[in-house]
């Protein structure tokens, strides 16, 4: 063991940490114990990801502890979650009520000291049920390293603007409560509690929300000014500025803008020396990003009027036109106007069309027809399109799967989702399906909600994954660049409660016998080709990402 190389062990630690996932990697741990060398080759793996605090991480004086400082230097992304409940008047820990009757920490010194010893901490992620000290803040703003900031679930005041002078790549702000659902597929199960809502500094936060929807605003509006000249990538609630904060400010750099939850309202931003038009448009943002090649509207959808990002009477401007022409990512839900819209973005290569709502309703997705339409409309731009990521209402049929292949031949990327998805009988055969994509020539990652026979998913003889294993082997045979395949069913999520999940297998392709596990076997002139599904774990869009999916985490 002491001869083998550094850089091996460092190699065989990624492995373990990338096929456990992250938070639970026992094989890892186990593999740090058997030596002094495999210690040294994991620890920066094992320490690479920190949540702060732990309930059970105290001092014999029932103080808060943190990590030694010889693990500080491993730390690359620290995530500061506190417990809700140790806001709760019957539960309070480790703080105290002020004359307001608001939760403030005993003391948040240990992680603030702490924080300017982790020279490799490029990413931090927040989120209190508390108004951060501005100490905290100014350590934050000592971080050389310092490249990604989030602050998810948190009151905000003034002294966020104290990050600076960290100059940041990438900001998420996220507004107190916002719970939004995407489709009906998973969500994280601490807002699937109604004690979530109903948690005493949530009910409080409520109750001054005069007094919020005037500082908040204001301090991300300061903040957004310090950092827009390195900013590349930022995601923001729209309860937290208006078009005319973002409007106020040159965005030399950024290039991905994700704007979700309520629409940004236009109301005049009070933090800038100059005072911006008493009314802006989204337009007026989107000028100021010379960079942007990646737009995203996740708005819920609203009880009133939709967002129209084109207006609905005469011609859009040409200034607007060359704007969207220039996008090559577009996600929007579909609580925005999407009639004709689409048909002005001839670079596009990504698009995402989501239905979306606030938690605890459900959203209702795009009609076949709608699905049509937008697809129509998008193929009338002539654009190179790659990736194609879709939410709809109805069952899936062979013909919109056959309109689509059709239209878009350079497909790489293809997921078509049902919201609330339901086994039942299909009037499609499996067969069908893949004869209508088979225009698809450099497809690689397929997801489909086309229909199965209704078999329950906690059945032991997992009859409803058989079914779903044996049609992926028909896609693999007949779509021969495809390399990831997968099917959506309904998964329990509780005693009484259901939600979408996808069951997605890797394909593998080699000459020879068949493995273990599903095989199809393929024609390749005289040689006999085996096609091996191997089964992934449940993986999910970890909001407001809607590109890349990661691994689900709970």
């Amino acid at each position: 063991m002491s001869i083998l190389n550094a850089d091996v062990l460092h190699i065989v630690s990624n492995e373990l940490l990338h096929r456990e996932g992250r938070g639970t990697g026992s094989s890892l741990l186990s593999l740090s114990v058997a030596s002094r060398l495999c210690r040294q080759a994991c620890l920066p793996i094992i320490f690479s990801d920190v949540r702060w605090p732990h309930k059970s991480k105290t001092d014999p004086d029932n103080k808060l502890s943190f990590l030694p400082e010889s693990l500080r230097p491993h730390v690359r992304h620290l995530y500061l979650v506190w417990h809700d409940e140790w806001t709760e008047p019957g539960r309070l820990r480790h703080g105290y009520f002020d004359r307001d009757g608001m939760y403030t920490p005993s003391s948040l010194d240990i992680v603030s000291s702490a924080i300017v010893c982790m020279p490799k901490l490029y990413r931090i992620t927040m989120s209190f049920p508390f108004i951060p000290p501005q100490s905290l803040f100014q350590a934050i703003g000592q971080c050389a390293s310092l490249t990604s900031f989030s602050l998810v679930d948190t009151p905000i005041d003034m002294g966020l603007v104290s990050v600076y002078p960290s100059a940041l790549s990438r900001v998420n702000l996220s507004q107190v409560g916002q719970s939004l659902r995407i489709g009906d597929g998973p969500t994280d199960p601490k807002v699937s509690d109604i004690t979530y809502f109903m948690r005493d500094w949530r009910r409080k936060y409520r109750l001054q929300a005069q007094i919020r929807g005037l500082r908040e605003p204001r301090a991300c509006a300061v903040f957004l000014r310090q950092q827009a000249p390195s900013l590349t990538h930022l995601d923001i609630s729209g309860g937290l500025c208006s078009f005319a904060t973002l409007a106020a400010v040159q965005w030399p750099e950024l290039r991905t803008l994700v704007l979700y939850g309520h629409v940004p309202g236009t109301q005049v931003s009070y933090a800038y020396p100059v005072t911006p038009p008493p009314e802006a448009s989204i337009w007026d943002a989107l000028e100021r990003m010379p960079m942007l090649n990646d737009l995203r509207l996740l708005f819920s959808r609203p009880r009133g009027k939709e967002f129209s990002l084109l207006p609905q009477d005469g011609s859009p401007h040409p200034r607007h036109l060359e704007k969207l022409a220039s996008l090559t990512n577009f996600a929007i839900s579909n609580a925005c106007n999407l009639d004709g819209i689409l048909n002005y973005f001839p670079s596009l290569q990504k698009l995402a069309i989501l239905a979306m709502i606030d938690l605890p309703r459900w959203p209702i997705a795009l009609s076949h027809a709608e699905a049509e339409r937008v697809a129509t409309d998008v193929a009338a731009s002539g654009c190179p399109l790659k990736h194609l990521r879709i939410i709809i209402e109805d069952k899936l049929t062979p013909r919109l799967c056959h309109l689509i292949a059709t239209l878009f031949p350079l497909l790489e990327v293809l997921e078509i989702e049902r919201c609330g998805y339901h086994d039942g009988k299909s009037m499609s055969t499996c067969q069908e399906f893949v004869d209508a994509l088979l225009p698809l020539s450099a497809l690689q990652s397929l997801r489909l909600c086309m229909q199965f026979p209704e078999y329950d998913e906690v059945d032991e003889m997992e009859s409803w994954k058989t079914a779903r294993a044996q049609c992926a082997d028909m896609f693999a045979s007949s779509l021969k660049s495809i390399q990831q395949v997968g099917f959506e069913y309904r998964k329990r999520a509780g005693t009484h409660r259901y939600q979408d999940s996808w069951l997605d297998f890797t394909i593998t392709r080699s000459e020879g016998k068949k493995e273990n596990g599903w095989g199809a076997k393929l024609g390749t002139g005289g040689t006999d080709q085996r096609c091996i599904l191997r089964q992934l774990p449940e993986l999910w869009y970890e909001f407001p990402e809607v590109w890349t999916s990661t691994r689900l985490p709970f």
